[in-house]
């Protein structure tokens, strides 16, 4: 004859707890899956990197709008500025698609706005110059907050800007 079962709650056996124990956690495991997936997570920041190419872009189509209606030997000085900016904003954007695991593009809008370009006035070697010290002032400051090959292509870009609009363009000299 069977002994009867010592335990104060007869209905529920070692077998029967590591059972429904199981099932327990398997449900749990299943709840902390679900409510993982179901959390939105916020939207990456953009790069930073993205603001200083595009001030490269707008400062090149800038110098490439001015060279048309300078003199010949200014002209050639903002040409050669609007392809500089031009390749840093190549660069730049270069590194952004390094970063994030994207194959390497150069986008390029060049393509001024016809509608807005034919009414107003080209900008001046003063315009070229403000837009450039702007550029070199954003790369600065944000250089130091960086590290690595970034830090460094921002103060090459800076020292660029600086050494444009202080050597290469003649409205660019200290003390204005």
């Amino acid at each position: 004859m069977l002994s009867p079962d010592p335990s104060p709650f007869p209905a529920i056996t070692r077998r029967r707890a590591l059972v429904d124990g199981a099932r327990g956690l398997a449900l749990l495991t299943l709840l902390g899956a679900a409510s993982t997936a179901c959390r939105t997570n916020p939207p990456p920041e953009p790069d930073p990197l993205e603001r200083q190419a595009e001030l490269a872009r707008h400062d090149s189509e800038l110098a490439a709008a001015a060279a048309k209606a300078a003199p010949p030997a200014l002209a050639a000085a903002l040409t050669e500025l609007a392809a500089e900016r031009g390749r840093h904003a190549a660069a730049l954007d270069q590194e952004i698609a390094r970063l994030a695991g994207k194959p390497g593009t150069t986008t390029s809008s060049t393509a001024p706005t016809t509608t807005s370009a034919a009414a107003a006035p080209p900008p001046t070697v003063s315009d070229v110059v403000a837009a450039l010290r702007s550029s070199a002032d954003s790369a600065m400051k944000l250089a130091p907050t960086l590290s690595g090959y970034r830090a460094g292509l921002l103060g090459s870009i800076a020292a660029s800007c600086v050494s444009a609009y202080t050597v290469a363009l003649p409205s660019g000299k200290a003390g204005q």
